[in-house]
């Protein structure tokens, strides 16, 4: 007969579900009743709940206060330090005390970080890396990707989202895929794209962005402010519109930029016009003597016409060729030997036009340099004649 010593039984490294362990039932009153039998099966599937302090199954090294335990019906749960730190529902896996509503729930109280994906990699690679995959089997525009949500309360304790990062699909076709993403933010209540990346086009208020930068507003006041505020008198809030040739050198006659004022016509169907326009130009592209155009264009009976040009040193008004600054022109310079030249008088009188007499002529004459002199003095104080 084999030595039923327990120390002294064979070992069992590969326990099968119905190899049989002894117990001792100690809710049976009679000793007789107490010896039993568990299969191994039975008693690793009949663990007791447990506690967050106590869990069913800890750690020896933690005095037993870490481990599993069961919360409630199909729940598993964490506890550390016999605090829980997270369990599995029914619902899906959340860290945090709380009742989890996604798959993913994290419940904290903490003003710190909550999810950091940290990546030690010393290479040039991408990482870390957070991938949002649909996988679908039918993919087509308009499939919404993956969303970020940034939710709170309103006034009413009713959960709101007042802001979101959403992605959709635009175009599937092989090599031609394109995208679309979109900046949502809630205003007065309703949310919508404020700003949408489609493709290589950037909409700001505009739905189907056709330019690379799109701005659209129904507002009739300010749509766009430069501000700087720098503490100082050199330039600030500059606009730059640099227009080149690559590395390439410019040349003469290349258009720079042009600022259209565009608007509708009243046809039918109304059509988009440019009413006027701000053009630039290169004159001469010589090094150390270039030379800018700058055109004011306006629309003159259904054509956009040039009113004023500034061409290098040069000037032309409606229309006529740019020319350079008019020489001054001298005043005159009238004296009388003897008697007094009469006074400038808007209003001069000759008797007979067929035989006016010195005295007529002399007053007409002196009014007439009076108006001469005042236009010279005009055309000299606004740059259109040189002052000297």
């Amino acid at each position: 007969m084999a030595d039923r010593k327990i120390s002294a039984l064979a070992s069992l490294t590969s326990p099968a579900t119905g190899d049989l362990i002894p117990v001792v039932d100690i809710s049976e009153a009679s000793n007789v009743n107490k010896n039993k039998t568990i299969t191994f099966g039975t008693a690793f599937r009949a663990l007791p709940d447990g506690t967050a302090g106590g869990p069913a199954i800890g750690f020896l090294s933690d005095n037993g206060t870490s481990g599993i335990f069961r919360t409630a019906a199909n729940e598993v749960a964490f506890s550390n330090s016999s605090a829980l730190t997270g369990k599995f529902t029914p619902t899906g896996f959340q860290l945090g005390d709380g009742t989890a509503a996604a798959q993913f729930h994290l419940f904290s109280t903490d003003t710190t970080d909550q999810v950091v994906i940290e990546n030690t990699d010393a290479g040039l690679d991408t990482a870390p890396d957070l991938v949002l995959y649909r996988n679908s089997a039918s993919p087509a525009q308009n499939d919404n990707l993956g969303n970020l949500e940034f939710r709170g309360e309103n006034a009413n304790d009713d959960p709101y989202t007042y802001a979101q990062i959403l992605a959709r699909i635009e175009t599937t076709t092989d090599g031609s895929e394109t995208g679309v993403l979109d900046l949502m933010a809630s205003e007065a209540g309703t949310s919508a794209s404020r700003i949408r990346l489609l493709g290589n086009r950037v909409g700001i208020g505009e739905a189907a962005p056709a330019f690379p930068l799109h701005v659209t507003t129904s507002l009739t006041s300010t749509a766009l402010q430069i501000e700087c505020n720098a503490n100082d008198s050199a330039s600030g809030a500059d606009i730059t519109l640099y227009h080149h040739r690559s590395d390439a050198a410019g040349q003469d006659a290349d258009l720079i930029s042009t600022l259209f004022f565009r608007g509708k016509n009243d046809a039918g169907t109304p059509a988009d016009i440019d009413y006027a326009a701000i053009e630039a130009s290169i004159v001469d592209a010589s090094d150390t003597t270039e030379d800018g155009a700058l055109k004011l264009e306006v629309q003159v009976a259904g054509t956009i016409t040039t009113r004023i040009e500034l061409n290098g040193a040069n000037i032309g008004f409606f229309g006529a060729a740019a020319a350079a600054q008019s020489a001054h022109v001298a005043d005159i310079t009238t004296s009388a030997s003897s008697g007094a030249l009469p006074a400038a008088n808007d209003t001069n009188t000759i008797a007979d036009a067929a035989a006016p007499t010195n005295a007529e002529l002399l007053q007409y004459c002196v009014t007439l340099e009076a108006k001469v002199e005042a236009l010279l003095a005009f055309a000299s104080a606004h740059g259109l004649m040189a002052s000297s």
